[in-house]
């Protein structure tokens, strides 16, 4: 069974059927978000290629200093942010260590070592790159910049313009974000460092394509925060209540990933940290009365827009909508009575489009049998083409991936199965039962109570860069009271990987099982902190859900 590594080289251990079964015992750790001091930035004043130069000047610019302190919070260096020293540069010691800057303060930094063994009294030297590829997605304000950076910034060992645009195009890069998409890790030679230039900013990869630094064109330069976790896990946020779902994306304008998360009547809004999230914004639900049970990030005509999909109970009915984010205010795009989803239709690891699917007419169903595509324009959403689905198909369940140069479907039937097929046409079914969800919806129907759970949604990712997309989904370890058939608890739960095997799918562990903390129901994949983010929530039948918010290791 073979091995891959995630965007930054983590291998995913193999798993064979037996060891689904049962779950190994762990104790859990909760370590709670403590809040740090932010690190001083010193002003441009100035906008635009300016800015970006003034800060490269700085970050490219030859610095040395000296160890002077091990400390409790990191290795104390005698140099600080009047000397140009920011969150994220890198140096090297005498005997060849390297650190990486955690906190900056006006006289000295405070780094921990990524390599080796650094010793107090050792002289330090800021790391630079012997060539970087310089790869432009704006045309004529690249063009500007790389000229005066191959001016002012004589440090900055910048390729010649022309080996940016030869990469385009032996990769076929049309958006900033194809480098990290399309670019095999194992094909990046040749250049110490990238420099992708977009409307945004400047992004500045190392060769395994881990973001170190981002230069925006108006304010100071953003770092790739890394994220500690103690053990396999750890728990970042109670909600105190139930949370259902979640996203993580990029907001406009930056390259660090929020998290949108659903809490049952509510929409949060999380930024991470070096020690967990903090909560930027709480949005009121669009939908009053029902219950938020599904989101998802979706790309249309290069808006970054989102689904929210809310349940009412009384009358069995939805109501769902896109949105966006504008100026840290929710505002609705469109609306539809259609239980709503986001999908990735032609495998470059971006939600393209949205499907919509009709609420069941039996008593017993909630998803109906007709898929559409929907189509978005002037402020409505409406019914576009049918798409041929497999038979128990739920578009919030389910997920579109390409490999060996074809698109499958990767979803979740009614008897929590994961499957695979070409259309309608089932291809693969994993041996045993996934597992339910805690998210799960009820309506009554002539006195009894219907329950339905909705599981996770799959996320499509190209983890080896080989252009064929796996899979990543989740199982949780479902105990069933025996008087109780149709209410499930759990007990465990832990993300997988589908991949291409042969002509056939065969699946991995992605993560260590997680016990006493109940199950999945949604995670997310934030590729520059190299984690996991999931809401495992505990349920029983005479509690509430109790939903928490975790950052968990891919398996080493």
């Amino acid at each position: 069974m073979r091995k891959f590594a995630l965007l930054i080289p983590v291998l995913l251990s193999s798993c064979g059927i037996g060891s689904l079964n049962p779950f190994k015992k762990e104790q859990p750790i909760y370590t709670p978000y403590t809040p740090k001091s932010e690190s001083q930035t010193v002003k441009s004043g100035k906008s635009g290629v300016e800015n970006v130069v003034f800060y490269m000047k700085r970050y490219f610019s030859p610095l040395k200093g000296e160890i002077v302190l091990n400390s409790y919070d990191g290795f104390i260096i005698d140099l600080g942010s009047k000397d140009g020293v920011s969150v994220g540069d890198r140096f090297i010691s005498e005997s060849g260590a390297v650190l990486k800057v955690k906190e900056v303060k006006k006289n000295y930094s405070i780094a921990l070592p990524t390599l080796g063994n650094p010793l107090v009294g050792e002289s330090v030297q800021k790391i630079n790159f012997n060539k970087v590829a310089y790869i432009d997605f704006t045309r004529e304000k690249g063009k500007e910049l790389y000229q005066e950076l191959k001016k002012e910034v004589k440090n900055l060992n910048i390729a010649p313009y022309e080996e940016g645009e030869k990469l385009k195009k032996i990769y076929h890069l049309r958006y900033p974000s194809d480098f990290k998409r399309r670019v095999p890790v194992d094909k990046l030679t040749g250049f110490d460092a990238y420099l992708i230039v977009s409307k945004e900013g400047v992004a500045l990869y190392d060769t395994t394509k881990h973001l170190i630094k981002f230069f925006p064109w108006e304010g100071a330069p953003q770092t790739s925060i890394s994220v500690a976790i103690g053990s396999d896990y750890t728990v970042v946020y109670d909600f105190k209540g139930h949370g259902t779902s979640l996203f993580a994306f990029s907001p406009e304008g930056q390259v660090e990933s929020e998290i949108v998360s659903l809490k049952e009547n509510r929409i949060l809004l999380f930024k991470p940290t070096p020690y967990g999230v903090k909560l930027v914004k709480k949005f009121k639900n669009p939908f009053r009365g029902s219950y938020l049970f599904h989101t998802c990030p979706v790309q249309i005509k290069g808006e970054k827009l989102f689904v929210v999909d809310g349940f009412y109970q009384d009358t069995k009915s939805v109501s769902s909508g896109v949105f966006k984010f504008v100026n840290g205010k929710l505002e609705k795009v469109a609306s539809s009575n259609l239980i709503l989803s986001c999908f990735d239709t032609d495998g470059d690891g971006v939600n393209d489009s949205i499907f919509g699917q009709n609420v069941s007419s039996e008593s017993d169903k909630f998803f109906g049998k007709n898929v559409y595509r929907m189509e978005l324009e002037n402020g409505k959403i409406k019914k576009g083409n049918k798409v041929k689905v497999p038979k128990e198909f739920q578009v919030t369940s389910a997920q579109m991936f390409k490999t060996g140069g074809k698109e499958y479907f990767a979803y979740y039937d009614l008897n929590y199965y994961f499957n695979v097929s070409d259309g309608e046409k089932v291809l693969w079914r994993s041996p045993i039962q996934i597992g339910a969800s805690p998210n799960s919806i009820y309506w009554y129907e002539e006195d009894n109570l219907v329950s339905y759970y909705i599981t996770p949604k799959p996320k499509p990712i190209d983890i080896d860069g080989d252009g064929n997309q796996e899979v990543l989904f989740s199982q949780n370890k479902n105990a069933v009271p025996g008087l109780l058939r149709n209410i499930y608890t759990f007990d465990g739960g832990r993300i997988l990987l589908l991949y291409r095997s042969g002509s056939s799918f065969d699946w991995e562990e992605a993560t260590n099982p997680i016990y006493k903390m109940g199950g999945i129901e949604e995670f997310d994949y934030l590729p520059d902190q190299d984690i996991f983010v999931a809401i495992f929530t505990k349920v029983n039948i005479l509690t509430n859900p109790k939903s928490k918010l975790l950052f968990i290791k891919p398996k080493i």
